[in-house]
């Protein structure tokens, strides 16, 4: 068979071909009308993109008789004139001017040496003898290493060029003796064009939208869209209609737009079982669940697109989808679609480590129910006052022993705070503290569960002490005024905050701020009034004094995360401080002994000492 694929058959042979790199032809062809052809080049970019073929193409013009002969055709064509003996030798690959060097399967000293030995000899024909050496990040140190004398000095008649997809990995030393071209990755209308006019010249009816889904897989590879045209061409072969949308998707096994829409319909719906359906369909399919997430991804960037943007240019997709992504950002905010976008990113990392592909995969569709809701209504909803009333059980009083005699303190060093579950209602304003003459044994019987201390609770964070709390008191219904009932929206209002507010120190350090997402490691929510002024207590002062030094730009992006005008309001808190604590603990400890004769009585007649 003397077939020839179409990567190969319509490979360009002049500059003019070379599809979407006019930023390297350009150059290329104005150094050869100045006659400033350099010694050393390497072409790097992504697979597919035309680094070789430009490489073919450089070489056959420098040989090029008419280039060289014709001073007209140089200045205004700077071409390859293609009927030259040596135009027609590189045609016909019989060329000995033209030595191509896989560096994959040659990566060794010696055969850098036999090619130093080779690059001695003169060309058999025109000016140069060019050497292309393809993959030479596949070389050895040692062979990069035996190459640079020659580099440096190369013979007045040798010209090498270097192709490669990994740049990075040439040293710096055989990198600073070339000139650098980088390939950009190759735009889809460019492919798609490039692919009708194949087509077109063949004699293939194909759809247009079947080429773009030809283009988007090849993901910026000319080479690679030509192959898989190739293969779409077999298999459309039977059907004589020429080249369908469907025909592609089927035989290339392509997420289709539908299932990714079916996804984001499912997260604005909120709808548990349409996403499940959505994994089972991928999964039962024998989609890869990493290339569904990556089409995923691409999918939500699509509609950030649209929404900042007000616009669908920046969109690959047919009109018909422009449409829809259109119609359907208005379903979605910003801040909403950053939040899936990294959630997918962490699971993308995640996947790839994990056996239970499947469970994992659900879970991950499941959880973007969740964080396209604004924060607030993951909130529990508010239980009524009434209702409260109605469950919580109705405990009596303990009643007070006739022996306890009732004084109130001089100077309290504290003010008593007592922590109530969130059934029983608030206690009373004040409840007098046990008085040293009463035994230990007969307050413990008579109120039961006073005598219980949980040093621990004030240990972490030291909110007083009551040596006689009344568990379970009732509200007296004059105590039930507004001036006394907490305010629930703000504590939502708060909550709110809370809950995003890791999410929000991430997205501070995905913009670039590290530093300050650092700083805000070490800082805490505190409360937000209605009017957006947030009060954030830092528990490092240097963090403290950086954060207040850039309240602006913490403004800023307060404000964007979370969709509202919020001010930060931000303090030191020493009691929480690592330098500090140890005497902040002491200290708190002294004052209660002071304040409470329970404690001085487990110190002087137990010898109790402060465990932290």
């Amino acid at each position: 068979m003397s077939y020839q694929v179409i990567a190969r058959k319509y490979r360009p042979a002049k500059f003019a071909d070379i599809t979407a790199q006019e930023h390297i032809t350009r150059t290329i062809q104005n150094s050869l009308r100045m006659e400033r052809v350099g010694h050393g080049y390497i072409f790097s970019g992504l697979r597919g993109v035309g680094k070789t073929t430009a490489a073919r193409v450089f070489a056959k013009a420098l040989n090029c008789q008419r280039m060289i002969e014709d001073a007209d055709w140089l200045r205004d064509v700077t071409e390859p004139c293609g009927e030259c003996e040596s135009c027609r030798d590189f045609d016909a690959g019989t060329s000995m001017n033209i030595a191509e060097f896989d560096a994959a399967s040659n990566n060794s000293v010696d055969d850098i040496r036999t090619l130093r030995d080779n690059v001695r000899y003169g060309p058999q024909k025109g000016r140069y003898r060019v050497y292309i050496i393809d993959e030479v990040h596949m070389l050895s140190i040692a062979a990069f290493n035996a190459f640079l004398k020659t580099l440096e000095e190369p013979p007045p008649h040798a010209i090498f060029i270097f192709a490669t997809t990994e740049l990075h990995k040439i040293p710096a030393t055989i990198a600073s003796r070339c000139q650098r071209f980088n390939f950009k990755r190759i735009p889809l209308d460019a492919i798609q064009t490039q692919l009708q006019g194949i087509c077109e010249a063949e004699g293939i009816k194909v759809d247009a939208d079947a080429l773009q889904l030809v283009s988007r897989k090849a993901q910026g590879s000319m080479r690679d869209a030509q192959s898989i045209l190739d293969q779409v061409i077999a298999f459309s072969s039977e059907s004589g209609e020429g080249i369908s949308y469907q025909g592609v998707r089927e035989l290339l096994n392509y997420i289709d737009d539908e299932q990714l829409f079916a996804v984001t319909d499912a997260i604005t719906a909120h709808d548990a079982p349409g996403m499940i359906e959505v994994a089972q369909f991928v999964i039962s399919n024998g989609y890869d669940e990493q290339d569904f997430l990556e089409k995923l991804i691409e999918h939500l960037r699509n509609f950030l697109m649209v929404i900042n943007l007000r616009s669908t240019r920046l969109v690959e997709r047919p009109e018909g989808v422009k449409e829809r992504y259109q119609k359907e950002s208005v379903n979605f905010t910003p801040a909403a679609l950053m939040r899936m976008t990294a959630f997918l990113l962490d699971t993308q990392k995640e996947l790839k480590f994990q056996f239970e592909y499947q469970f994992r995969f659900e879970l991950a569709l499941l959880r973007l129910l969740e964080l396209d809701r604004p924060s607030s209504e993951l909130q529990p909803a508010p239980v009524e006052s009434g209702d409260s009333k109605k469950k919580a059980p109705e405990q009596p009083a303990p009643a007070l022993s006739r022996e306890t005699p009732r004084r109130k303190p001089e100077k309290p060093a504290l003010k008593p705070v007592v922590e109530c579950s969130p059934a029983s209602a608030p206690l009373p304003e004040q409840v007098a503290p046990v008085t040293p003459s009463v035994p230990l044994q007969r307050a413990a019987a008579a109120e039961p569960g006073s005598g219980n201390l949980d040093l621990g609770s004030w240990q972490k964070k030291f909110t007083g002490y009551v040596a006689n709390p009344v568990a379970g008191a009732a509200l007296k219904p004059e105590d039930a005024s507004p001036a006394n009932t907490p305010d629930t929206r703000h504590t939502a209002d708060l909550d709110a905050l809370r809950v995003e507010w890791v999410g929000f120190i991430e997205h501070i350090n995905r913009t670039g701020n590290t530093v300050l997402g650092t700083h805000l490691l070490s800082c805490e929510l505190l409360s937000c009034t209605p009017q957006g002024v947030v009060a954030i207590a830092c528990c490092r002062k240097f963090s403290c004094e950086e954060l207040i030094a850039d309240a602006s730009l913490l403004k800023k992006e307060l404000t964007a995360f979370y969709n509202r005008p919020l001010s930060p309001r931000i303090r030191y808190d020493a009691d929480r401080d690592a330098c500090t604590r140890e005497k902040s603990v002491f200290t708190l400890f002294q004052e209660l002994s002071a304040a409470n004769p329970v404690v001085q009585f487990l110190v002087t007649e137990f010898g109790s000492e402060l465990i932290y």
